[in-house]
């Protein structure tokens, strides 16, 4: 008898209608971080840290370069 309620079809339908309202309830609270937009223009951390290693090595260049040069003058 329990079985019977439970292969009723309207029981069936019930629970894939369930199932269906939860998957898309879900993916609409979860999917919206993956759907926004990122502004193309905007630096990510790694554009911004490679950024910073370059000007990092400019100076050093610059500063090596200036010390070779005072070096010069000295001989």
């Amino acid at each position: 008898m329990d079985l019977d309620l439970l292969f009723n079809p309207w029981v069936i339908s019930i629970i894939i209608i369930v199932f269906v309202i939860g998957n898309l309830a879900s993916m609409k609270y979860l999917g919206q971080s993956h759907l926004v937009r990122k502004n193309p223009r905007a630096k990510s951390d790694l554009d911004k840290l490679i950024d910073i290693y370059k000007e990092k090595d400019q100076q050093d260049k610059a500063g090596q370069k200036r010390k070779a040069d005072s070096d010069d003058t000295k001989q």
